[in-house]
Order: C-alpha cells, then sequence, then structure tokens
C-alpha cells in the first residue's frame, strides 16, 4: 500500500496517532490497515482513513477538524490544509501547531531535553521558547522535560528557514 504523505505532519507513519490495524473509515466505508481514530467533529468518528483526511473528504463529510489549535499564518489556504487535511498529534492538553516564516512548521515528533541536546539544538529551541509566551517556567522545562514524559516537548521544523520550535505541554 503507498504510503499518502503530509506536509505538516512528515513522520506521521511512526506517530502514536496513527493506528495500525484494520479498520473500517466512518467517512468511506472502506476497510483499511490503518486509520486515525480521533477527530473534532460532532459527529462519532472513531476510524478515518488517510486518505479521507489527505483530500479533504472526511471534513468536508464529518463536519471534521483534525487539529485543536495553531499560531496563526496569514494564508486560508494553509489553514485549511493543517485543520482539515492532516492528521493532529497526541498531546496532553490538545495540540498546538507551531508556524514559521508564514507558514505552519512540520511536527517532527516527541522530545525531551535529552533528545535536543542529542540534535545538537537544545539552545537554539530553548531561546526560541522562552522568547514566546512560555506555559512553564524555563528552568522547570529544563529540568523536568522527557520525551513522552508528564511533562513532554513537540518539536517542530520551518519548511523555509529550517528553524527548530518547541511546544511543551503537561499531564
Amino acid at each position: 500500500m503507498k504510503r499518502i504523505e503530509f506536509k505538516y505532519h512528515p513522520n506521521l507513519y511512526s506517530d502514536e496517532i496513527l493506528i495500525h490495524e484494520e479498520g473500517v473509515c466512518n467517512c468511506c466505508g472502506r476497510k483499511v490497515p490503518e486509520y486515525i481514530g480521533t477527530a473534532y467533529s460532532p459527529e462519532d468518528t472513531d476510524c478515518i482513513c488517510l486518505s479521507c483526511i489527505h483530500d479533504g473528504s472526511a471534513a468536508e463529510k464529518l463536519n471534521a477538524e483534525f487539529v485543536q489549535f495553531a499560531e496563526d499564518v496569514s494564508d486560508p489556504e494553509k489553514r485549511d490544509e493543517l485543520f482539515k487535511r492532516t492528521p493532529g498529534y497526541m498531546s496532553w492538553q490538545g495540540e498546538n501547531w507551531l508556524a514559521c516564516c508564514d507558514d505552519y512548521c512540520a511536527y517532527l515528533g516527541t522530545v525531551g531535553i535529552r533528545e535536543l541536546q542529542e540534535l545538537g539544538i537544545k539552545d537554539e529551541v530553548l531561546r526560541d521558547y522562552a522568547a514566546q509566551v512560555p506555559s512553564y517556567p524555563l528552568d522547570v522545562v529544563e529540568e523536568y522535560l522527557y520525551k513522552d514524559g508528564d511533562l513532554c516537548g513537540y518539536l517542530f521544523r520551518c519548511l523555509h528557514c529550517g528553524r527548530y520550535r518547541i511546544y511543551v505541554d503537561a499531564s
């Protein structure tokens, strides 16, 4: 089966939001080997195939969006692609998609301080985080940020300038 690529979620196939088991899509009715189980929709949804998300038919038919919140960008087409044609990611309080260069960033996955150090981007990312309106004090983030921990980092990278950014969320 050909993999469907998502501009803003390039690592979807290794992300925990993708369920790797057979299901019947709530939008198209086909049996599929993997799917997304959640959407922000007034309809009951527990299985939405990647094809229906990618082409926008799930958003239209189920009146659904797949991302809860995102920073602002000026182009409504980019907003439409993110919210209606891109699977979200799992987070403690709901996803918050970061932007840079007037476009949404690519979501790369969860990280802690150790992963940021291994990537050689810890200082860059923490400077950017501190310049935002941080949810948690920087000293708390440096001490308690663990990959998939109770204080978790969600790593993004700008599609244009390559800058890394982080959203921090806690249980």
